[in-house]
């Protein structure tokens, strides 16, 4: 699935709200003791690059690791360059190249603004294919995912196809598939599930058959993709889908997912959470299932300064209330690998799930544009163009860089040298000792 960037409160490191999916974690408790940095931001020690590098911008979107046979890959100026991790030497380039789609260890796959969809040697930057996959210029967008050893190329000005990712043979292609603003979902069981919008805020989804792109089935809502599990899409439905902009108050429900059989595309059941008197004006910003709990960020359109994290347990509806995090403040990620993070202010919380000690991080008097949890380490962007890096168990501030950035893509680390992407340049930073 491709990224956009999230306005923050929202704007946060997907490898957060990604990487968590699947991991149980057991209930959290009030927390009965705290640990807390009393680093002053202003005191904190500024780290000069190893190198930096202008950018396109289009890695902060990207969830792929960019780092492949040493090198690292990223567009700039309209060329794909492939450099050194250590030094950003430039091994090779690519003119009128874009940032990477795919990166294999043998190969690098891009698109072309001219809708050329293009295979290139990873190592030598050698041209190996190149097929003309869309009409030029690609006014709106078109992207390409690996699935299953198939490379499937989406076109937002409409239409889905299929290509051998060794010759880049077209294996099918389907012109009627509408792909604006979409997604590839996923193949499960057999189906390739792929979703567009259809008003901006409908959300149609199509079952397709991956050996001939046909289409098998389509369903149309106020949905958003939430996971799949047993043979069932679990989507969720908007909390005010039925808002006809009346001035009226709309009962309705925080949480509501449908399931959907992954084989028919027919709705099996509906599941509702936590009934509200008006649900007019709710939101949602971050929805995501681990284990056997549903974690959920809801709150008033109206309110840009933030909403608390809840969450429900699955399959047990409206009978028991769900559990608040917002003592904590608004939140700002996870929960990934046990943690939570909120702020409250200029008050960062690192909060686990399943443990009684909660960490408090003393940034600077700025919000959080972005948090990452990897390893020891956690990593903040903040608004006033700086980048905190921490110690995610005792809170102790390790260093800062300044990037002068307002968006962050998903960190990156290899051979104790940590990658910053943000939507302009690129940072190569040597991380502190004891995160090494």
């Amino acid at each position: 699935m491709k990224y956009v960037p999230f306005m923050l409160k929202t704007a946060i490191s997907s490898s957060l709200l990604v990487s968590g999916a699947g991991l149980y974690l057991p209930g959290a408790q009030a927390a009965t003791s705290t640990t807390s940095s009393s680093t002053a931001a202003d005191t904190v020690t500024t780290i000069k690059p190893l190198w930096h590098d202008k950018t396109d911008g289009q890695g902060i979107y990207s969830q792929q690791s960019p780092i492949s046979n040493g090198l690292f890959y990223y567009s700039s100026g309209g060329t794909l360059k492939a450099v050194d991790l250590t030094t950003g030497k430039v091994k090779w380039s690519y003119k009128n190249g874009s940032n990477p789609e795919i990166i294999t260890n043998n190969s690098v796959f891009f698109i072309t603004n001219e809708g050329y969809l293009v295979k290139v040697n990873a190592q030598t930057g050698k041209l190996l294919w190149k097929v003309k996959a869309a009409k030029d210029p690609i006014e709106i967008g078109a992207f390409t995912e690996l699935v299953s050893g198939v490379l499937y190329f989406r076109n937002e000005h409409g239409g889905i196809a299929a290509y051998h990712p060794v010759t880049g043979k077209k294996i099918w292609e389907n012109k009627d598939i509408p792909m604006y603003v979409g997604s590839i979902d996923g193949l499960y069981d057999g189906v390739l599930v792929v979703s567009s919008t259809v008003d901006n805020r409908r959300t149609q989804f199509f079952g397709l058959d991956p050996a001939t792109g046909k289409r098998l089935w389509r369903i149309q809502g106020f949905y958003s993709f939430v996971a799949y599990r047993h043979g069932q899409l679990i989507l969720r439905e908007q909390a005010n889908a039925s808002n006809d902009v009346s001035n009226e108050p709309i009962k309705g429900y925080q949480l509501t997912l449908v399931h959907v059989d992954v084989n028919t595309g027919k709705a099996k059941t509906k599941e509702n959470y936590k009934p509200l008197e008006d649900v007019s004006r709710l939101g949602n910003t971050f929805t995501s299932l681990q284990g056997s709990y549903l974690y959920t960020v809801d709150g008033s359109l109206d309110n840009f300064d933030g909403n608390p994290l809840y969450r429900f347990t699955l399959s047990q509806e409206t009978t028991t209330e769900p559990k608040s995090f917002e003592e904590y403040g608004n939140w700002v990620a996870g929960p990934v690998n046990n943690m939570a993070f909120f702020q409250n202010g200029t008050q960062m919380t690192g909060v686990p799930i399943n443990d009684n000690e909660i960490t408090s991080f003393n940034g600077p008097d700025s919000p959080a544009l972005s948090v990452q949890l990897i390893g020891k380490g956690i990593y903040a962007g903040y608004e006033n163009g700086y980048f905190h890096i921490l110690n995610a168990e005792t809170g102790k501030a390790l260093g800062k860089v300044k990037t002068g950035a307002q968006q962050y893509g998903k960190l990156f680390s290899a051979n104790g040298i940590l990658y910053i992407q943000t939507e302009h340049d690129l940072f190569a930073i040597s991380l502190p000792k004891e995160l090494k």
